[in-house]
Formats: structure tokens, C-alpha cells, sequence
């Protein structure tokens, strides 16, 4: 348990900070290329903002582990330790911007198809495929340069190749994850969302609340499915299996966030207006890994506020500085005290798993770790020696039973010989006296 609470609050301290970083970035980016940008330049500028996080993504990591070298800085000096927190920390961080740099693109293709679900849809597919085929190519490139010096790949190299991999999973489920979640929410309540899932105020109050409960609904059936899917299918493949459990989680996620957004909507906040509604509403979240994103909104909310009142910078630089600001005060605090914390943990999880594999071999090859009876409650452990007792007497009595029923058995044998000689004997006297007479 302890494990997973600190695994939720990484999680939402790094949504949060991708987020903030983020959304301050394309907020430049809105400012200054697309304002009136055509469709096509609008697409062309969110395809190279995702590629660019995608592929800085890979060079940090690349030099953060010393794979990539870079002058004055040499990760090998550090603990194995230290540099996988670190990784990760970087990892998670530029995963997240990327996730969300990648939903922004596809989000915006997605604007671009015909507002029927089948269209719409169809869209989730293609993001999964694109960023796929993505994740491969760099997967070979990093193969690639690992075996490039020695031919071998060491446990430096395979981290990096490992928590590359895992991170571009998380891309795929971020983005795959949200534009079904559009699809979804246009086919239950009728409207497509822009590409940052907002609705006007007009159509947030249109939706019912049966509306709401259908795409919560929805939301839980596909975890339901995720579970039967664990239980029951055991075929497994390298890159799509954690891709689809990443796309089903962030799907039930997605919706149960929406799902109780549009909740509030129509019953507590159905006739109240202004920026408090706005504020409150936005930082419902209906599990761990989006409470981020829900500060991340309602950090939006006091920005436009105070960008209202400093008038030295624009809002668009107003809000980049306040991202890069909170993120410099969270995130040192998040990898010098969280991520270890959940490594440490994670390891103690990975050597209890191993124990319990090991002992799991033993009884089945017939061999015990450790006797039975050591894990057991003293009270029970009594009761069974006593029992076990009991039973040893009951099977002496039964031995010595048997060994006396194999002697009586002998005796008669021997009783029965004798009789028949006896008898044999009386027959040869009868015919003796018959002789004399």
C-alpha cells in the first residue's frame, strides 16, 4: 500500500509539471506562429513540437546515463542508484511533455476529420500506429549504438534501452488514451471537445446526468475488460501488451475525469457562473494520475488572473515564468525524496516477488525453504503437533495390529497342518483296528 500512495503522488507531481511546462511552451508557440495560423501550418507546428520533445527525450537520457558523452559531465562517478533516479526523474518528466505534446497533435488532426464517431475514432488507431512505429525506429537506433563499441550491451545500456522503452509506452497511452476519450464523449454527448477537451459553457450545460454516468461507465467497462484480459489471456507481445495497458488505464482515467466534470456540471455548479465555477470544476479528478492535470488547470485559472494585472510581459511569458518557476520548486523535492523512496520500495517488491517465485519452485520440486509449521500462529501450530501426534499412535496401534493378525494368521496355518495330520493318523488307527478283528 505504501508503495502505491507514493507511486500517486509521483505521478501527480510530474502531470503537474509536464503540464505547467508544457502548456507554457505552446502557450508561446500560440502567441507568436499560430494565432492565425492556417490548418496546415497549425498541423506542421504541432507535429515538430511533438517530435521535438520526442527526440529530446532520447538524447537526455542518452546523456544522463553516459551512453551519449558530454563534456564536464560524467554520470559513471555516481552510484547506480543515483543515476536511475535520475533517469527516471528526467524520464517521467519529459514523457509526460511529450504525451501531452503528442495528444495536442493528434488532437488537432483529430479536429480536422468529420464529426461522426467512426471518424473521430479512427484517429485513436492511427496515433497508436504513428507513435509505434516511432518508438521501433528509436528502439533499433538505440540497439544500434549499444552494440556499436564492444557488441554488448551492458546494465547502463540496458537501462537506458529499458526506461527509454517504458517511457515511449507512456507516451503512446497518453495520447492513443485521449483522442478515443474525444471520440467517446462526442458519441455520448453529442459534441466534439476542442483538441484541449474544453467545451463551451452552453454545452457543459446540455449534458445530463445519465450523460455522465454513461461515460463513467464506459470508462470502468474497458478497466473491467483490462482485468479479464490479465486473468484470462496469456499470449504477450514486447511493446503492444504495456502500450494497451497504458491506452485502457489512461482511457478509464480519461473518462471517469470527464464523467464526473460533466457531473458536477448539471448538479452542483448548473446555474452558477463566473471564474469561481470555472476554478472549482476544474480540479475534479476521478483518480491519482490526473490530479495533476486538474492543478494544472486550475493553475490556468489563477494565471489569467494575475496576467491581468502584470502588465511588464506579456501573459504568454507571464505564465511561462510561473511554470518553469513552480516546476524548479517541485521537482528537485520529487526526485531527491519521492523517486527514491518509490525505488527502494520497488526493489524490496521485486525481491519479495523473487522469494516467493523461488519457494513456489521448491514445492513444486518437492523441496520446502523452510518447515511448514515456522509461518504459522502458535495456538494453530500446537493444534496440528498435537493432531500429528495422535495420529503417529494411531498408526503404531494399527502396525502392531497387522503383526499380530500376520502371527494368528501363521498359528492357524500351523493348526490347520496339524489337524489334517491328526487326522490322517486317526484314519491309519481305524483301519489298524479293522485289521485285528
Amino acid at each position: 500500500m505504501a508503495r502505491y500512495t507514493w507511486k500517486a503522488i509521483s505521478a501527480t507531481i510530474s502531470i503537474f509539471s509536464a503540464v505547467l511546462v508544457f502548456q507554457g511552451v505552446n502557450g508561446i508557440l500560440e502567441a507568436y506562429l499560430l494565432e492565425d495560423a492556417s490548418v496546415q501550418a497549425r498541423l506542421i507546428v504541432t507535429l515538430v513540437h511533438m517530435l521535438a520533445w520526442f527526440f529530446s527525450l532520447q538524447v537526455v537520457l542518452a546523456v544522463i546515463t553516459g551512453v551519449l558523452p558530454v563534456s564536464g559531465f560524467d554520470p559513471k562517478k555516481d552510484d547506480l542508484k543515483v543515476m536511475e533516479a535520475r533517469m527516471k526523474t528526467f524520464a517521467i518528466l519529459l514523457g509526460h511533455i511529450t504525451g501531452f505534446a503528442a495528444i495536442n497533435f493528434f488532437a488537432t488532426v483529430q479536429q480536422q476529420v468529420p464529426r461522426t464517431f467512426i471518424s473521430t475514432f479512427l484517429v485513436a488507431p492511427v496515433a497508436w500506429a504513428f507513435l509505434y512505429l516511432m518508438g521501433r525506429a528509436t528502439d533499433a537506433v538505440r540497439e544500434r549504438v549499444v552494440l556499436m563499441n564492444d557488441g554488448k550491451k551492458d546494465e547502463v545500456e540496458a537501462l537506458w534501452d529499458e526506461e527509454a522503452e517504458e517511457t515511449e509506452d507512456d507516451v503512446v497511452g497518453l495520447a492513443t488514451s485521449f483522442v478515443f476519450a474525444q471520440s467517446v464523449r462526442l458519441l455520448v454527448g453529442g459534441t466534439l471537445p476542442n483538441a484541449e477537451g474544453e467545451e463551451p459553457l452552453s454545452v457543459m450545460r446540455e449534458h445530463t446526468l445519465m450523460d455522465a454516468s454513461k461515460l463513467v461507465a464506459i470508462g470502468c467497462g474497458l478497466a473491467m475488460l483490462e482485468v479479464l484480459r490479465v486473468m484470462y489471456v496469456k499470449a504477450q507481445f514486447k511493446r503492444l501488451t504495456p502500450q494497451l495497458k497504458n491506452i485502457i488505464a489512461m482511457n478509464f482515467s480519461w473518462c471517469g475525469y470527464f464523467g464526473l466534470d460533466w457531473m458536477c456540471s448539471c448538479t452542483i455548479f448548473g446555474h452558477e457562473e463566473g471564474m469561481m465555477k470555472q476554478g472549482i470544476r476544474v480540479v475534479v479528478n476521478s483518480i491519482g494520475i490526473l490530479i495533476g492535470f486538474a492543478w494544472e488547470k486550475a493553475f490556468d485559472v489563477a494565471v489569467v488572473e494575475i496576467s491581468e494585472t502584470v502588465k511588464v510581459v506579456p501573459p504568454q511569458w507571464t505564465k511561462l515564468a510561473l511554470s518553469v518557476s513552480l516546476v524548479a520548486l517541485v521537482v528537485p523535492a520529487w526526485y531527491r525524496h519521492i523517486l527514491p523512496t518509490i525505488l527502494e520500495l520497488e526493489t524490496d517488491s521485486e525481491s519479495e516477488g523473487h522469494s516467493e517465485h523461488h519457494k513456489e519452485e521448491n514445492v513444486e520440486e518437492g523441496h520446502l525453504s523452510r518447515p511448514l509449521l515456522n509461518g504459522m500462529p502458535k495456538e494453530e501450530n500446537g493444534d496440528l503437533k498435537k493432531t500429528c501426534e495422535s495420529l503417529r499412535r494411531q498408526v503404531a496401534e494399527l502396525e502392531r495390529s497387522a503383526a499380530n493378525a500376520r502371527a494368528l494368521e501363521e498359528k492357524n496355518r500351523e493348526l490347520e497342518a496339524a489337524i489334517v495330520a491328526i487326522s490322517r493318523e486317526l484314519g491309519d488307527l481305524q483301519q489298524l483296528a479293522d485289521g485285528l478283528q
